[in-house]
């Protein structure tokens, strides 16, 4: 696993950043991935319909399939590739893995270092991952 950063940028600025854990994968990862029950019942095409069912689904079509977000790496990313993403989210002990695309690819020179700066695109969210993470809020609020 490569590590990183999302940073969920709007209207120009970076709204929040989030350390991400991430692996790239070869189109027969990826195509296989997409056909797996955990990824294949939530992909983006998916999501309007999963959204109308659950406010999770939804809140998470706002927070994250709508919003422009952009993994920092010193990994090297090529546009075009494909990747499996984790998310750690600071308020939950639950991970949200995500497939994704990077659509665009830019380099900085950092702190003498390399910066991969890859714009993505989100292709389905993993289903079991979003489940955990309804069942930690309902546990949440019962304790509450």
């Amino acid at each position: 696993m490569k590590t990183g950063w999302i940073e969920k940028i709007h209207a120009g600025r970076v709204e929040a950043t989030l350390k991400a854990e991430f692996q790239l994968l070869t189109p027969a990862e990826a195509k296989k991935l997409l056909t797996e029950k955990s990824y294949g019942q939530s992909t983006v095409n998916q999501l309007a319909q999963l959204s109308e069912r659950s406010s999770l689904y939804r809140a998470i079509a706002k927070d994250i399939f709508r919003s422009q977000l952009v993994l920092l790496s010193q990994t090297p990313l090529s546009q075009r590739e494909r990747l499996e993403i984790i998310l750690h989210l600071p308020q939950y002990e639950s991970p949200l893995r995500l497939l994704a695309e990077a659509v665009h690819v830019e380099t900085t020179m950092e702190m003498g270092r390399n910066l991969f700066h890859g714009e993505l695109l989100f292709l389905a969210i993993h289903k079991g991952d979003v489940e955990s993470l309804a069942h930690r809020l309902i546990q949440q609020n019962q304790t509450v």
